[in-house]
This record gives C-alpha cells, structure tokens and sequence, in this order.
C-alpha cells in the first residue's frame, strides 16, 4: 500500500489540521506515515499545504513531486497543483470555491463550503472534504477518523466536536 496525500487550500481552512488528523487516523494500521505541513508566515489568508504519505514500506522522503489523491479548497491552491496531477490521481475539488478544470485525473467535485455552510459553519468544510476523501478511497475506517476526530480536539466545546463529526459524516455521504 502506498498511497501519497496533498491537500492544500487557504490559511484558515484547516488544511493542516486535516492533515494531521489523515495521519494520526492511520497511526494504528498503516506501519509508516509522514505528515509533511507548510505554511506561509500569514495566519490566515496565505496558502497551506500538506503532505501525509501512507505507507507499507519505509518512506524514503517525506516530500512527494505527484500524488495518489489531492484535495484543493480553494481556487488558488488548484491552479497551483494542476501540473502535479498524474493521470490516475483522484483529485477531490471544493467546487463551491473552485471551477473544475479540464484535468486527466478523476476529478469529483464536493460542494464543500456550501455544505459547510448548511450545517451552520463554514470552517467545518475541511472535515466534509475528509469525508468524501474517505469515502472515495477508505485508506481508514470511518470509526478510525471520528476517533482521531474527538481526539485531536479533545478539550474543545463539545457541540464543535459534534457538528465536526456531522460535518465528516456528510462528506461520507455525499
């Protein structure tokens, strides 16, 4: 199994959270994981990526040049990745803020932020575009991520972590 990551979008659209939270959900079954997180100096607003590398064998380098799966939040962030879009890559688009392009990869458009934006809040479109990441490729469980879900934001008002879970579980869905 190897299966190389990048999910990029704006500052503030917790990229590198999902990142993170890809990795720490495969921590228990896949034997090796690099979780790889840049950012611009910006708080919000600059562009974030992040590498997560899921692997079977030792990962030679934590940083990849073309990609099993990418997820993009924002136009921006597409516009950068579309040269590292190999033929059989499953790209995952927020079409709510991105026009998909005309790309030899599978493309499948989530309606990320607008979804987002039904259940209440807006910052929860990450977890929706985890959702349909999971449901398109289950390298984990469901279960596997909801439980890195409460984890990772253990301490935090629970009805956040509840509508986070929401927002995972429609992606899932749609």
């Amino acid at each position: 199994m190897l299966e190389r990551i990048l999910i990029t979008g704006a500052g503030g659209q917790g990229v590198i959270l999902l990142g993170r939270l890809l990795a720490s959900s495969a921590v228990e079954h896949i034997p090796h994981i690099t979780f790889f997180p840049s950012y611009g100096a910006e708080v919000r607003g600059g562009t974030s990526v992040c590498q997560v590398i899921l692997s079977a064998k030792e990962i030679a380098s934590p940083l990849s040049e073309t990609f099993d799966s990418i997820l993009v939040m924002n136009q921006i962030s597409l516009e950068n990745v579309i040269r590292q879009m190999k033929k059989n890559c499953l790209v995952l688009v927020n079409s709510s803020l991105c026009k998909i392009p005309p790309v030899s990869s599978k493309v499948v458009s989530v309606d990320a932020t607008r979804l987002a934006d039904n259940l209440g809040d807006t910052r929860v479109a990450n977890f929706i575009m985890l959702g349909a990441y999971l449901a398109a490729k289950p390298v984990v469980t469901p279960l596997q991520a909801e439980k890195s879900i409460r984890e990772l934001l253990a301490g935090k008002n629970m009805s956040l972590i509840e509508l986070n879970i929401k927002a995972f579980r429609t992606g899932l869905e749609s």
